[in-house]
């Protein structure tokens, strides 16, 4: 099944780049281009897409804001952010807000198409350039189940529970996690819901913001 993309950014030149490049990939379907964050609203609420990339510079929303209104409304929508925005604080921001990907404009088109297709299949791309924050980043989210880990919320959730909330909070899939730790997908969800349960998470976001305070996903 191909993907829907919608593509924001309020240069024309990069629209054009991005839209040759998405109608080369058969796996992504197009179905629009806008330059501003009211668009992409109204875009996202008419078309309801898979995917969508960002730009951080948007006229009347930063892409981060945009990104936070598209997930409250859809958290199932997977955002790239591709960006000349380089510095730590800017990836943390989108992260937190539950962004799937984050490109550098600087960056060949083929780490784009490389963060298009990975958060497609369900996974979190940064980019390379990015290489101390991704490296310090990624080390945060190796954890196995019989690990102490000082995160562990006053001994409320078993190492079970941890492990699926922790994948959840970098964007997995119940059947992403299922495959992953080799469990069933019922127990997967079972899990999740126990421990959103016991930490009164109620959404998505919820579980990517409780991630984020407790250093899961990356520094406060």
């Amino acid at each position: 099944m191909r993907g829907r993309i919608l593509l924001v950014d309020d240069h024309p030149v990069v629209l054009a780049g991005l839209q040759a490049l998405v109608l080369g990939l058969p796996e992504l379907e197009l179905i629009g281009q806008v330059t501003s964050a009211s668009q992409a609203l109204a875009l996202v609420r008419e078309q309801s897409p898979d995917i969508v990339t960002l730009d951080i510079g948007l006229p009347g929303m930063n892409g981060v804001a945009l990104a936070e209104r598209i997930l409250e409304g859809a958290p199932e929508i997977r955002i790239v952010m591709l960006t000349h925005y380089e510095e730590a604080s800017y990836v943390q921001k989108a992260l937190r807000t539950g962004v799937r990907g984050y490109v550098l404009k600087a960056s060949p088109t083929e780490k784009v198409v490389q963060a298009i297709r990975t958060v497609q299949s369900g996974g979190v791309y940064i980019d390379s350039e990015l290489e101390e924050f991704r490296s310090d980043w990624m080390r945060k989210l190796v954890w196995e189940p019989g690990q102490a880990h000082a995160s562990v919320p006053n001994g409320k959730l078993t190492g079970r529970e941890l492990q699926v909330l922790r994948l959840a909070a970098v964007g997995h899939s119940n059947k992403e996690i299922a495959g992953r730790i080799g469990l069933g997908i019922k127990s997967v969800e079972t899990y999740r819901y126990r421990a959103c349960k016991k930490l009164l998470l109620r959404s998505r976001l919820d579980i990517i913001r409780y991630g984020a305070s407790h250093g899961w996903i990356l520094d406060v």
